[in-house]
């Protein structure tokens, strides 16, 4: 009771029966499809672990070279931006009220700042009305290692028909020292050291 459609083949299995050995050859063709995902995915591995950046958009802070579309290099303005935050939370502002001075002082957040910039971007992770910066927005910039210079790649791995698989953090591909840093080691240090004290802190209060 399922109607078949193959516009390649001219078929429409409501209009005249189909040649049996369509089936097969449909096979043949997903498997030629199957091999040369295999091949695409292999060539992507093959760069992310040599460093070189294979993402659509680079990493707020940072922008493509114009030379070299796999080389990242620094975006002075998203940068400041980057260093500010840093700069306020090790300073003691909450994430949260980071967020908010940011929006208060009519600062982009980076999917608008990407949109703004020309770029045909869509974050997933946010919802579509959501064009200001949130306590996760600054979160997710303390606890990147891009920022250190750190090419960090292989988050998620997309498969076919079933969408997109998040990778444990101990299998991403991580590549040290592959661009301009933003933000200094001990800058970092002392960020990554109070986000893991505040993680323990809402730890313990869970369990009171």
């Amino acid at each position: 009771g399922v109607r078949f459609i193959a516009l390649s083949d001219n078929i429409d299995s409501k209009k005249q029966a189909y040649d049996m050995l369509l089936p097969i050859k449909n096979i043949f063709n997903e498997q030629y499809a199957r091999d040369i995902s295999k091949k695409v995915n292999a060539a992507m591995h093959t760069k992310q672990v040599a460093g070189d950046f294979i993402g659509a958009f680079a990493k707020y802070g940072y922008q493509k070279s114009p030379e070299n579309k796999n080389k990242l290099i620094i975006d002075e303005y998203a940068a400041d931006v980057v260093r500010r935050i840093f700069d306020m939370y090790i300073s003691g502002i909450g994430q949260r009220r980071i967020a908010i001075k940011l929006n208060e002082e009519n600062i982009l957040c980076p999917s608008e700042y990407k949109r703004q910039n020309g770029y045909k971007y869509t974050n997933g992770k946010k919802l579509e009305s959501t064009t200001y910066w949130t306590y996760s927005t600054v979160h997710r910039i303390l606890a990147d290692e891009m920022y250190i210079g750190n090419m960090i790649q292989g988050k998620t791995h997309r498969q076919m028909r079933r969408g997109m698989e998040i990778i444990d953090q101990d299998k991403w591909i991580r590549v040290e020292g592959m661009h301009q840093a933003i933000i200094d080691m001990d800058t970092w240090a002392k960020a990554q050291k109070m986000i893991k004290m505040k993680t323990r802190e809402l730890d313990l209060e869970s369990n009171i």
